[in-house]
């Protein structure tokens, strides 16, 4: 048994303890910065959702656009609340033309 204890002696471990300790602490602050970041993440992933979904539901609620949109120079895109204030304004200036074409 001697033998055996000279050949495996323990030598001085509080060095490698310390390291140990040092990478486990490590390692949880690692985890808890991930876990912050994953959290903003789906919050960012949530507010993008949201936002094609209401684009898809306003897109899906657009009215087909008329022919004085043709006036509108190619290249100009406007969100569908736009378009449809728009087409009301263009709808307005049709009626006072006429009104004055009566007249």
């Amino acid at each position: 048994m001697r033998w055996f204890k000279r050949v495996f002696e323990r030598k001085d471990t509080t060095e490698l303890l310390d390291r140990v300790d040092e990478l486990a602490r490590q390692f949880r602050r690692l985890e808890e910065e991930w876990t912050d970041v994953y959290s903003k993440f789906r919050v960012m992933q949530m507010r993008v959702a949201k936002q094609v979904q209401r684009l898809d539901e306003s897109s899906s609620e657009e009215t087909p656009r008329e022919e004085s949109d043709a006036q509108i120079p190619a290249g100009l895109t406007l969100s569908p609340r736009l378009a449809k204030i728009q087409q009301q304004i263009l709808a307005r200036r049709n009626r006072v033309e006429r009104s004055k074409e009566e007249e």
